[in-house]
């Protein structure tokens, strides 16, 4: 990689990042904020149940990014997070983690990533509050959250799309 893009991604993904991951077309982003701010929609109207109907029965964009290499994939999938966000924060301003979790699996899933929202449970806690939590998982690796996240948690559901999986 050469250019201004080069120096950011060196830091984001160093010596492993070989080569140019490959772009996400205008037409499959748009495709994927579509869907990303429907099924938020769906989840705060009709609550979880249907919404993990949507990501399970979403059909990604034609020509989008299904069989890359995982650690392209999560090249990608890290690149088209700031995106999503501004989704989630257009569609719900006040969302917390199962909503920005869900939306950006519907997001990478649009976009052929076979991404999964996780939900799980605190091993231990002092009180109730925040005794659930979520997150998104790319081939296992954890995009939204901090990687240690796996380990305080024990996961009660994952949630992706079928035409992926």
């Amino acid at each position: 990689m050469h250019g201004p893009a080069a120096d950011w991604a060196f830091l984001l993904w160093g010596d492993d990042a070989a080569g140019p991951a490959p772009r996400t077309s205008p037409s499959a982003r748009l495709a994927a904020a579509v869907h990303t701010a429907r099924a938020l929609r769906v989840l705060s109207r009709h609550g979880w149940g249907a919404a993990q109907v949507r990501l399970r029965d979403l059909r990604p964009a034609t020509g989008a990014h299904r069989g890359l290499p995982e650690a392209t994939a999560i090249r990608v999938a890290r690149r088209e997070l700031p995106r999503c966000q501004l989704v989630v924060r257009l569609a719900d301003p006040n969302a917390l983690c199962l909503a920005r979790s869900f939306a950006l699996a519907v997001h990478l899933s649009a976009i052929g990533l076979p991404a999964e929202t996780v939900i799980a449970r605190q091993r231990s806690s002092i009180g109730a509050r925040f005794a659930f939590h979520s997150w998104t998982e790319l081939y296992g690796e954890v995009l939204n959250d901090v990687p240690v996240v796996q380990s305080g948690h024990t996961v009660l559901q994952r949630v992706g799309c079928s035409a992926l999986h």
